[in-house]
């Protein structure tokens, strides 16, 4: 027994220890790219989302974390704005099936991602990215001169390094190129587009291949929130649906083939899909983790070998399931409370017809008692009697003393002549 409070002894000493260090030792910056209007860290967008309110005044804006396709009862009601923030857009058939009917319906969205897997080939483009960078800061900016500042936006180069691909080559042996109606709203400093205009339908997309310049990193940069602003100022001023779901189920074998190269040139594409990738990645986590790895090893070393166990004394059984219902029945019964006697004696009687009829009482319709009339030998009166009082018991807002025992009668008179 004192072996034994010794190693629990050591093991919480241990486990206190880290906890501590864990808590009060420094956190390292977090530099995963989330993009979500709840994170406060770099690549978060927390101050985008409060930035919202202040492009689209006296708007209803709401974030969703379902997908596109749950949220097309939603658009059908009144005009909106659809604005999805993240390192890549990745959706299924069905939920880029219902996005582009809701932008063709009149609707518009604002997209900001590096790559665009499906939409790009509805929408006619593709996206590249830079190969050479003359200096580690490199500028972005407007084509329109009303919002275009004598100053560029200035941002490392690596985090506005994507650009769209306009004119592709449709057949390479005819050289036939498809020229999308895409329009230029903004370049990088290269003169590369990176943010474009595309009407579909009554509505229009507006794509932007920079996504981190909308993250808390560079919105607290510089005049860097001015490009935010006015990038979603070409939005009108309609409800906003903010999209934080990320999906990669559906994925076809192009999509995946892109992801599988990106991983492969040591990319990251923000998704971890491996749970102990996930554990050890996070430093509470992977602490925990390895301490119960050690803590069953020193129990398995220690604590493995057979030993006699106390032989108890086992008693004569006793039967107490009559004195428990009695003890049961008489707290309810004091306590007044009638509505749930009567709810257990109905889950009672439904149970009995299962096993003794073998009938399924989910749905208490005239079939189930005209099933229940032939093999329980009981006239369909008697069924209907007794089950119309059931339901009256449970669509009862209360249900009185009176109510109990006319309902206790009609379930026994049932278990009598069954």
């Amino acid at each position: 027994m004192k072996k034994h409070r010794l190693y629990l002894l050591i093991l919480f000493s241990t486990v206190l220890g880290f906890v501590l260090v864990e808590i009060y030792k420094p956190k390292p910056i977090d530099w995963t790219q989330t993009y979500s209007s709840k994170d406060k860290i770099p690549y978060g967008c927390e101050l985008l989302y409060k930035l919202l309110p202040q492009v689209f005044r006296n708007q209803q804006i709401s974030d969703s974390k379902v997908p596109i396709y749950h949220k097309s009862d939603e658009w059908k009601n009144r005009k909106s704005n659809y604005i999805y923030v993240y390192q890549y857009f990745r959706a299924d058939l069905a939920n880029l099936s219902k996005l582009l009917k809701y932008v063709q319906e009149g609707n518009h969205a604002f997209i900001a991602a590096e790559d665009f897997y499906g939409l790009n080939d509805t929408l006619h483009f593709e996206t590249a990215y830079l190969q050479k960078f003359t200096k580690d800061s490199v500028n972005i900016n407007f084509e329109n001169p009303a919002l275009k500042p004598n100053k560029p936006y200035l941002y490392h180069h690596q985090s506005i390094g994507s650009y769209f691909l306009l004119d592709l080559p449709k057949d390479s042996l005819k050289k036939v190129i498809i020229k999308t109606n895409a329009k230029i709203l903004g370049k990088n400093y290269d003169g590369k587009p990176n943010f474009i205009k595309i009407d579909f339908g009554k509505g229009a997309f507006y794509l932007s291949t920079v996504p981190k310049v909308f993250s808390n990193f560079y919105l607290v940069k510089d005049n860097n929130a001015d490009y935010a602003f006015k990038a979603l100022s070409y939005l009108p001023e309609n409800q906003v649906f903010w999209d934080e779901y990320v999906s990669i189920v559906g994925f076809g074998k192009k999509d995946r083939s892109i992801l599988k190269a990106k991983n492969a040139k040591g990319e990251d594409d923000g998704i971890d899909t491996s749970p102990f990738k996930f554990i050890v990645s996070q430093p509470a986590l992977k602490w925990a983790y390895f301490i119960t790895l050690a803590s069953l090893c020193i129990y398995l070393i220690f604590e493995g070998k057979r030993k006699q166990r106390i032989i108890p004394i086992i008693g004569t059984p006793q039967n107490t399931s009559l004195a428990f219902v009695e003890t049961i029945g008489a707290l309810y019964y004091n306590q007044k409370d009638h509505q749930a006697i009567s709810e257990k004696k109905i889950a009672y009687l439904l149970a009995y017809i299962r096993n003794k009829f073998h009938l399924k009482t989910t749905v208490i319709d005239q079939e189930f008692r005209e099933d229940l009339s032939r093999k329980s030998n009981l006239t369909i009166s008697e069924i209907n009697k007794l089950f119309d009082y059931v339901e009256n018991i449970q669509i009862s807002e209360k249900v009185t003393e009176k109510d109990l025992i006319k309902l206790n009668k009609y379930i026994e008179d049932f278990y009598q002549k069954t």
